[in-house]
C-alpha cells in the first residue's frame, strides 16, 4: 500500500470519474451510430398550465310598479346568470354567459333594458377572446347573442357614432400590431326585459366585413361594407328594405393632449336602400380634428349628410350639415372651455321635412383658490328657427333655451365640504312634447362626514334648497332637500343610497317628487353575496296614451324593488409562460442536452454522451437540471428568444462551459424549440 498526497490523490479521483467519458477525439464519419433524438416523450415542449378560472352565479327578482294617473300597473321579474371564465396562455380567455328572465304582470314596463316583448327569453354567448395566432397577432371570436361591431378606423368620433346593433350570429376579430380585422353575420334583434336582459328577434339579418390599419407614417385607413336584409320599413307598412352600406376612413393622429399633437380624420359613409319602391341612396362625409399648442386643445369638424342615410339596418342623423369647434384649456388653478356649434337641418328645404337652423354656444370654467376653495359654472345656448317650406307656417319661429350653473365651494365647519350651486333654466322641454318651462334653482351642499379610512370610506352629504318654476304662465316656489351617504356596518356589509326630494312635479327636473336609489349588499361566506335596492320615480314618459281619443303624454310614478343572491368562485392559478421577456403571447416548450463535446467542435456525434446532474439556466432565473441521459425540459415557456447558460459549479471537472457561456433560442408559439449545448475539457 503507497500513500498519496493531496494532489496525488485529485488526480486518481479524476481519473474514476473520467473512465466513462469519451475519448478526446472522435472521426465524425467513422463512427457509427445515430444521434439521441431530442424530440423524444421526455421533451413535450409544448404543454399548457391549467389556468385561472372564474364562475358566477346570479339569481334576481324585481318588483316594479308604476302609476302614470291613468293605470295602475305591475310586474315581476325573476332573472338567471350563469357565467364562466378561463383563462389559458395559448388559446386566449375563453368566456361564457347565460341569461335567463320571465316575467309575469305587464312586461311593457320597461324596467330592464327597453320593454319587453315577451313574457321570457334568453340571451347565450360564448366568446374566445385574445387567442395567440402568432406572436404578433391575435383572433377574438363570439358565438350567440352578441352585438355587430365596427372596425377600429370608424369607431366613434367627436360628432358621430356609426352604432352597434344586437344580432344572434358569429364574429370574429382579428388584430394585431397596426391591423384591425371584423367579420360577422346574425339575425336582427334587440335586447330587451330584465332584470337580465333577453334576445328578442326582429325581422332580417346583418352582415358585415371591415379592416383597418395603420401605416408606418401614422396614417389610419379603415373600410367596411354591411349589408342588412329584410328590414323593415319605418312607415308602418309592414313592408321589408335591402340596406347596402359601405364606410371608408382616413386619419392621423391619435389623444390630443401634449403640446405638438394633432389628429385629423376624412369619413364617408355611402347607402343603398332597396324596397317596394325607387331605390334610394345617400352619402355623408364628415371631417374632424384636433391640435395641440399654447396649453391650448381644440377640437373641430365640420359635417353634412344626406336624407336616408344607413349604415348597416341603422338610420343615422342625417338631412343636415353643419360644424362644430371646442377649445380647452387651464393651468394649475384653472381649467376652462368653449365650445360652438352651428346645424341646418334640410338644407335641401325638402317639403316633407321640418327645416331649421340651430346655434349653440356652450362654456364651461373652473379656479381653485388653494386646496380648500374653488369656484365654477358652466353655460349651455342653444336658439332653433324653423323655416317655412313651401308655404306659410312656422316661418321664423323657433325656441331659445338657456342652461347655467355656478357653484363656490369652501371648507367649513367639522372640516367638511360646503358648496352653494345656483342654476337657470329658460324654455327647456324636458318631458317630450311637454311645454317649455324656466326656473331658477339654488342649493347648499355639505359633507358633515368624511373618509377615516382607505379602504372603506363613510359619507353622509345632504343638499337643501329653493327652486322656482314657470311653466304654462303659472310660478311656484318649492323647496328641495337631498341625501347622499355610503357607509359600513362591518368590513362585509355596505349600504348607499341617493335621494331627491321636491314637493312639486313639473316639467324641470328640480321637480321630480321623490326619487332615487338606496342599495344594500353583504358578503358572506365562501364566495355568497345577498343584496337589495329600491328605486324610486323613474319618470318614464309614455307617448302612446289615448284619453277620449286624443294622445296624452304622461309620467310615471315608478317604483321598483330588487333582490339577488350571487355566487362568484375562482379556481388554478394564472397560466404563464416561464422567462423573462413580459408582454409576449402564448408560450411553447423549451428543451435539449448537455453534451460531452470532446472534439470541441459545438456539434454532437453519436459518441458523444449526455451530462447528468447539470443545471441549466433560463433567462439567468429559472433552472432545470439534466436527466441521467444529460437532457433538460422547461414545458412552457413564453414564445420568444430566451438565453440559456450552465451553473459552472454543477459541471463534472474538467469540463466546462465552452466559449461564450450563453446560448440563445427562439421558442415559438405551441411549438417545441431544441437545443444541443456542449461542454468541453477545460485547458485543452
Amino acid at each position: 500500500m503507497q500513500s498519496l498526497d493531496r494532489v496525488q490523490a485529485e488526480q486518481e479521483r479524476l481519473k474514476k470519474m473520467l473512465q466513462g467519458v469519451p475519448k478526446a477525439y472522435v472521426d465524425k464519419v467513422m463512427v457509427p451510430g445515430d444521434l439521441p433524438s431530442l424530440a423524444g416523450e421526455e421533451l413535450e415542449g409544448s404543454g399548457s398550465a391549467s389556468g385561472y378560472r372564474a364562475y358566477m352565479t346570479e339569481t334576481r327578482l324585481n318588483a316594479a310598479q308604476t302609476d302614470d294617473g291613468l293605470q295602475l300597473r305591475s310586474s315581476r321579474e325573476l332573472g338567471q346568470r350563469l357565467a364562466y371564465r378561463h383563462q389559458t396562455l395559448n388559446y386566449g380567455i375563453f368566456d361564457a354567459q347565460v341569461d335567463l328572465r320571465a316575467t309575469s304582470g305587464d312586461p311593457q314596463l320597461g324596467f330592464g333594458l327597453g320593454a319587453a316583448g315577451r313574457e321570457r327569453s334568453a340571451r347565450f354567448t360564448l366568446r374566445n377572446l385574445g387567442l395567440p395566432l402568432t406572436p404578433r397577432a391575435f383572433a377574438d371570436t363570439a358565438a350567440g347573442d352578441i352585438y355587430s361591431e365596427v372596425t377600429d378606423g370608424l369607431a366613434r368620433t367627436y360628432r358621430m357614432s356609426l352604432g352597434h346593433r344586437p344580432v344572434r350570429g358569429l364574429a370574429t376579430r382579428l388584430f394585431g400590431d397596426g391591423f384591425d380585422v371584423r367579420a360577422g353575420t346574425g339575425e336582427r334583434g334587440a335586447f330587451a326585459g330584465g332584470p337580465f336582459p333577453g334576445f328578442e328577434p326582429l325581422p332580417g339579418r346583418v352582415s358585415w366585413l371591415g379592416g383597418s390599419t395603420r401605416l408606418p407614417n401614422g396614417l389610419l385607413l379603415g373600410l367596411q361594407a354591411n349589408q342588412a336584409s329584410g328590414v323593415l320599413e319605418a312607415d308602418g307598412t309592414g313592408t321589408t328594405q335591402d340596406i347596402a352600406s359601405v364606410a371608408a376612413s382616413a386619419g392621423f393622429g391619435g389623444a390630443v393632449y401634449a403640446d405638438g399633437s394633432s389628429r385629423g380624420r376624412l369619413t364617408l359613409i355611402r347607402s343603398r336602400t332597396t324596397g317596394l319602391g325607387q331605390p334610394r341612396e345617400a352619402q355623408g362625409w364628415f371631417v374632424e380634428g384636433g391640435v395641440a399648442g399654447f396649453g391650448l386643445r381644440h377640437e373641430f369638424g365640420v359635417y353634412a349628410a344626406d336624407d336616408n342615410l344607413y349604415f348597416g339596418d341603422t338610420q343615422l342623423p342625417a338631412d343636415n350639415r353643419g360644424a362644430y369647434w371646442r377649445v380647452d384649456g387651464g393651468g394649475m388653478r384653472h381649467s376652462w372651455g368653449l365650445g360652438l356649434q352651428v346645424e341646418d337641418t334640410n338644407p335641401d328645404r325638402s317639403s316633407e321635412t321640418q327645416a331649421n337652423r340651430l346655434f349653440g354656444f356652450q362654456a364651461n370654467g373652473e379656479y381653485r383658490f388653494n386646496r380648500n376653495q374653488a369656484v365654477g359654472g358652466s353655460l349651455h345656448l342653444e336658439r332653433r328657427r324653423n323655416l317655412s317650406v313651401g308655404g306659410p307656417g312656422q316661418a321664423d319661429r323657433g325656441a331659445r333655451s338657456l342652461y347655467a350653473s355656478g357653484y363656490f365651494q369652501t371648507q367649513s365647519w367639522g372640516g367638511g365640504r360646503t358648496r352653494v350651486r345656483a342654476t337657470v333654466r329658460r324654455n327647456e322641454i324636458l318631458v317630450t312634447d311637454a311645454l317649455p318651462a324656466s326656473g331658477e334653482e339654488v342649493e347648499i351642499e355639505h359633507d358633515w362626514i368624511r373618509g377615516r379610512y382607505e379602504t372603506m370610506r363613510p359619507e353622509l352629504v345632504t343638499t337643501l334648497g329653493l327652486a322656482r318654476e314657470r311653466s304654462n304662465g303659472v310660478s311656484v316656489v318649492t323647496p328641495t332637500a337631498g341625501l347622499s351617504f355610503r357607509f359600513w356596518p362591518d368590513a362585509d356589509w355596505s349600504v348607499s343610497g341617493h335621494l331627491r326630494y321636491t314637493s312639486s312635479d313639473s316639467n324641470l327636473t328640480t321637480s321630480r317628487g321623490l326619487s332615487g336609489v338606496v342599495d344594500t349588499e353583504k358578503q358572506l361566506a365562501d364566495g355568497w353575496r345577498v343584496g337589495a335596492s329600491l328605486s324610486l320615480n323613474q319618470a318614464v314618459v309614455d307617448l302612446n296614451r289615448l284619453v277620449d281619443g286624443e294622445p296624452r303624454v304622461t309620467r310615471s310614478n315608478d317604483k321598483i324593488a330588487s333582490v339577488y343572491v350571487r355566487w362568484e368562485g375562482a379556481s388554478g392559478t394564472t397560466a404563464r409562460g416561464l422567462g423573462t421577456r413580459t408582454g409576449q403571447p402564448g408560450g411553447g416548450g423549451l428543451g435539449g442536452i448537455v453534451f460531452f463535446d470532446a472534439d470541441r467542435d459545438g456539434e454532437q456525434q453519436a459518441a458523444e454522451k449526455g451530462v447528468p446532474g447539470v443545471e441549466v439556466l433560463l433567462d439567468g432565473s429559472f433552472r432545470a437540471t439534466t436527466d441521467a441521459n444529460g437532457r433538460f425540459d422547461f414545458p412552457l415557456v413564453t414564445t420568444g428568444r430566451h438565453q440559456l447558460s450552465l451553473r459552472l459549479e454543477s459541471v463534472p471537472l474538467p469540463w466546462g462551459a465552452a466559449a461564450g457561456q450563453t446560448w440563445n433560442a427562439e421558442v415559438p408559439l405551441r411549438g417545441l424549440a431544441t437545443i444541443r449545448i456542449p461542454v468541453v475539457r477545460v485547458g485543452e
